[in-house]
This record gives structure tokens, C-alpha cells and sequence, in this order.
């Protein structure tokens, strides 16, 4: 079994503000074994002004989710927006 650990950093010099856009979780026993599943939020204006809704999409089924669903994954990988700068 291979096994590393790798430390990737960044410096913030704008201070800017990210925002959260993407999800990936692996269910299954092992990383050899089992399945992905991307949570995502397209970047799109809402007409009442509120947060875009969230999406599974799990190989042929997508279907609208709650934050909640989301947040309650164990995610591998996040995917950030930097908002404005």
C-alpha cells in the first residue's frame, strides 16, 4: 500500500472571500473499491435573491439536495469560488 502526505499552501494577499461551489465524497470501503458522488451548486443569480440549491450527481441520477445533505457528507475534495478581487 503507498501512502504520502502532501501540503499544498497559498498566501491570501487580496484577503479575498471564497464561497463554496463543489463536493466530491467516496462511498465505499476503500479507495480501491466503491463510488464518487459530486454535490455541486451552479453559479447562477437566484430571481428571489437567495442561495443557489445544491445538486447530487451520481452517475445517471441528479437530483436537487438540501445544504444540510451536503454538509453532512465526508467529503475527499472541495471546490471554492473566490468571490470579487
Amino acid at each position: 500500500m503507498l501512502l504520502f502526505s502532501v501540503t499544498f499552501s497559498s498566501e491570501d494577499k487580496d484577503n479575498s472571500s471564497y464561497h463554496l461551489v463543489g463536493v466530491i465524497e467516496h462511498i465505499g470501503p476503500s479507495t480501491r473499491s466503491g463510488h464518487m458522488v459530486a454535490y455541486v451548486r451552479p453559479n447562477q443569480e437566484q430571481p428571489h435573491g437567495g442561495p443557489s440549491p445544491w445538486y447530487c450527481a451520481s452517475d445517471t441520477n441528479i437530483r436537487q439536495v438540501s445544504l444540510e445533505e451536503v454538509l453532512k457528507c465526508e467529503a475527499s475534495l472541495f471546490f471554492y469560488e473566490r468571490i470579487g478581487g
